[in-house]
């Protein structure tokens, strides 16, 4: 069937190429008129008008059907011998094989043109398609989590464990899915917005504390260890961006690594960086999975039904860059745990005192 459905054409390439060849009957005839009253010399650079035409509406493979047609009509209306296909003279001979070569470059560039303008328009309207979606999601979805966490806290089902059981599932599924409502607006904030960065000083322990905080509950079924090294030096970056950033490391961890396994939460000063690193003990990263975790939407082959939308490690790298700092992943391989990692640059401003005042605003997403 898939075979048939190929042997079907496209109609809208037709449709394209048959313009384009008309474009080429009236740029011909514009030439033969023209060269009654002056010798125009080279011809084909006027026929890449219709071949970035066809490229631009149609593909390469419209351009370069255009292109040999191009190639024929000047062989015959405007090289000797006229009115013939084949050609003598060198010179047209080595322009007709340069214009044949420049047409399959610029039908090529125009085409790659044309699929990014489609690839932003497709973004663009899923972008606004998420963020619709999602605002009209999180209304009802914060009465959900209240309701729960009231019903959870009432002396009758607190006094039901099957009850209380039942309560504090539904509960976390609605947190669950608030998260991944987040991610999604933060997703489409970025991609429209931008990130605009507030930048203060900050201690890099204040930081990792405020994470661990918000992210108490997620961490509760796990073994924590934290470690802070001691008198690191301040960090010139928008806090709330990188505690957002850390948060989502630690849910990453927590996803992939089973219940009660450890989890290191660790900040230190390595080189010129602060290094922000969470390591867990779960399933590991395939080599080729290291540095595409950090793309929009990727998810690896092995976790697909693990319940995520692929966002999460991209939002961090997009946080964490817009601090002038970058991300990095390390695993022993699969089942084997990993290591993700913020690294954050130290100006040589940061080696003044530690009580000295800090300036700015508290950053925020856009």
């Amino acid at each position: 069937m898939q075979r048939l459905l190929k042997l079907v054409p496209d109609w809208g390439n037709i449709s394209v190429l048959a313009v384009a060849l008309a474009l080429l009957g009236v740029l011909t005839a514009a030439l033969a008129m023209l060269q009654q009253v002056a010798d125009i010399g080279t011809v084909t650079i006027t026929y890449l008008i219709a071949v970035l035409f066809a490229a631009t509406h149609g593909g390469v493979a419209v351009a370069l059907i255009t292109a040999l047609v191009a190639i024929g009509a000047a062989a015959f209306f405007f090289y000797d011998p006229i009115y013939d296909f084949r050609v003598y003279n060198p010179i047209h001979l080595l322009d007709l094989v340069l214009f044949i070569m420049v047409a399959v470059v610029t039908g090529k560039l125009a085409t790659d043109a044309r699929k990014a303008k489609m690839r932003e328009q497709a973004d663009a309207l899923r972008d606004a398609l998420i963020g619709s979606v999602s605002h009209e999601l999180r209304s009802p979805l914060a009465s959900i989590i209240g309701s729960a966490s009231i019903l959870a806290g009432s002396p009758e089902i607190a006094s039901n464990s099957r009850t209380l059981s039942l309560v504090q599932g539904m509960q976390e599924e609605a947190e669950r899915l608030n998260t991944h409502i987040e991610n999604l607006l933060d997703s489409t904030r970025i991609s429209s917005e931008g990130i605009r960065p507030h930048l203060e000083w900050v201690d890099p322990g204040d930081i990792v504390n405020t994470a661990i905080e918000k992210k108490k509950r997620l961490l509760s079924s796990h073994q924590l260890d934290v470690s802070v090294q001691n008198d690191l030096p301040l960090v010139y970056v928008d806090p709330t961006l990188i505690e957002k950033a850390l948060e989502h490391l630690i849910e990453n961890a927590a996803k992939y690594s089973p219940p009660s396994s450890p989890i290191k939460v660790s900040a230190g000063l390595v080189g010129s960086v602060v290094e922000l690193s969470v390591k867990d003990h779960g399933v590991g990263l395939a080599r080729e999975d290291r540095d595409r975790i950090w793309e929009r939407f990727y998810r690896s082959p092995r976790h697909r039904s693990t319940v995520g939308s692929g966002l999460g490690l991209w939002i961090t790298r997009a946080l964490v860059t817009a601090c002038n700092g970058h991300v990095e992943a390390s695993s022993g391989g699969i089942g084997r745990g990993a290591t993700l990692s913020i690294l954050l640059p130290v100006p040589q401003e940061s080696n003044r005192p530690r009580g000295s005042e800090t300036n700015g605003n508290e950053g925020e997403m856009p």
